[in-house]
């Protein structure tokens, strides 16, 4: 199983996954818990993938490929579809369609001093998709059944304005992709892995592969968060005859 979570932000874009990666030969597969599945590439591009590793080590080879064609491209959308068409051409080279691959991809880059994230893989084929600030969350791979109930859940909470900050989902990438671990232990598997695509003290957008120091103290801050949660209805004072005095707190 794997696990992938993306967040287009107000100023740029974060995506987290676990680092679970199970390749195989035939019926056999082997599961490696130090897997990378997210990578900064070109100063300014994140791509991320769930699925074969073989097809995703081509696919970011085209994207390293084309970053050269961002500047000439009208249009971000232009760009992702150059991006599809040049990886189905390349995986034809050995035979394989790629509307039909066991791949998804997230695909972060900057354009015209903005930030983009595309997903490709929506609707069961290689499609690509442009997020924008009223679609701007997915969870992908095998664990995305487990994730997508917990992601709505955090994001209904903390985001009620729409698409959160850099920083905000950070925290909430995080907690996402811990959340799967924690609830399929042997399917997906820790560390947590993250990258964002932000601007840097220059003002240009960088894309940068977070050290694990960062991603720690966003897990400190998940289990903080579950301290104030507990603390709120064990100290919740009802007045008497409310309904909400008959319902035992956590310490009872």
């Amino acid at each position: 199983m794997t696990v992938v979570v993306g967040f287009y932000c107000s100023d740029g874009v974060v995506i987290a996954a676990d680092s679970m990666i199970t390749p195989s030969m035939g019926n056999l597969a082997v599961g490696h818990h130090k897997g990378q599945k997210i990578f900064a590439r070109n100063g300014n591009q994140l791509f991320a993938f769930a699925g074969e590793q073989g097809l995703a080590m081509r696919a970011l080879y085209v994207v390293e490929q084309n970053q050269p064609n961002l500047a000439a491209t009208p249009h971000p959308l232009l760009y992702a579809t150059a991006i599809f068409a040049a990886t189905q051409n390349l995986l034809a080279q050995t035979g394989f369609n790629v509307m039909q691959a066991n791949l998804n991809t997230l695909l972060a880059f900057e354009f015209d001093n903005s930030h983009q994230c595309c997903v490709f893989g929506m609707g069961g084929s290689f499609q690509p998709m442009l997020f924008d600030a009223n679609n701007y969350y997915i969870a992908l791979g095998s664990g995305k059944q487990f994730a997508d109930p917990f992601l709505r859940f955090v994001v209904d909470t903390f985001c009620p304005h729409g698409n959160p900050s850099v920083g905000d989902a950070r925290f909430l990438a995080t907690w996402v992709v811990q959340h799967v671990i924690d609830t399929n232990p042997g399917g997906v598997a820790g560390p947590i892995r993250m990258a964002i695509l932000a601007r840097n003290a220059q003002g240009a957008f960088s894309a940068t592969e977070l050290p694990p120091d960062d991603i720690q103290e966003h897990l400190e801050a998940v289990k903080e968060a579950g301290e104030v949660l507990r603390n709120w209805r064990s100290g919740r004072n009802v007045a008497p005859g409310d309904p909400a005095a008959n319902v035992p707190t956590l310490n009872s």
